[in-house]
């Protein structure tokens, strides 16, 4: 299942850019987030691997990104993080990809949450703000979400005027993917990133979802310790290799 959920989850974070090269996808976007600026390597690969990799190098460097490399299993070749390794490239950080059956989550009516399933400037400067994301990229982060086909549901909920947590979901077939589930550091270990991640689950729910997806960074203790308590368990692990 690792193609398919690497797959699902490109699908539902674009790049604005892409270029297929002998089985690797090369992805652009400005250099927003590494999984949308990063070369996955998920298909059998013919050209010599060093060609590939300088090739690779120079195209990124041309569009003032830093190489990057996402390392899976199913990297082909095999001993990519290897080469790369040997190539001075360091290990910027590894994710756990984890996975929830929720058949049995019912679409219950939705609680104390707004959301909407069409992008706005509003919603859009919560998530840049609640993620302390840099407001200047807030252009390329429209463009990363219009180029997104799939439904999706954002998130946010308020107290009184103020909006304290938000969180996407994006749908594809029977799968649901959860990104960016963020609560204000006051509210926080109240119970309140619970009760976005299981209404994302439960619009899901009603449209059709039966396995849910998310990717956490593994040195995140308290949203580990939040999707352990959920039921979420890890498929596998996967990292970045970024050149110095």
């Amino acid at each position: 299942m690792v193609h398919r959920f690497e797959e699902l989850s490109n699908n539902a974070w674009p790049a604005l850019q892409t270029i297929q090269y002998d089985g690797w996808i090369l992805r652009f976007a400005n250099g927003v987030t590494k999984r949308a600026n990063s070369v996955s390597m998920l298909y059998p690969s013919a050209i010599d691997p060093e060609e590939k990799i300088n090739f690779c190098e120079s195209l990124y460097q041309s569009q003032n990104i830093t190489p990057c490399f996402k390392i899976t299993a199913i990297n082909d070749p095999a001993d990519m993080d290897d080469r790369l390794g040997f190539r001075e490239y360091f290990i910027h950080s590894t994710i756990s990809f984890q996975t929830l059956n929720i058949l049995k989550i019912p679409p219950e009516p939705f609680d104390e949450l707004h959301i909407e399933t069409e992008l706005n400037s509003r919603w859009m400067d919560h998530f840049i703000r609640m993620n302390e994301f840099d407001p200047a990229r807030k252009s390329t982060y429209i463009g990363i979400m219009n180029m997104l086909l799939l439904p999706k549901c954002l998130v946010s909920l308020a107290r009184g005027q103020e909006t304290i947590g938000v969180g996407l979901g994006v749908l594809e077939g029977s799968f649901l993917g959860l990104f960016d589930i963020v609560v204000a550091k006051a509210y926080r270990k109240t119970g309140l990133g619970y009760l976005i991640v299981e209404n994302i689950l439960r619009w899901g729910r009603k449209y059709g979802a039966e396995t849910a997806y998310l990717q956490v960074l593994t040195d995140n203790i308290p949203a580990l310790t939040l999707y352990e308590k959920m039921g979420f368990k890890e498929a596998y692990q996967y990292w970045y290799r970024m050149k110095r």
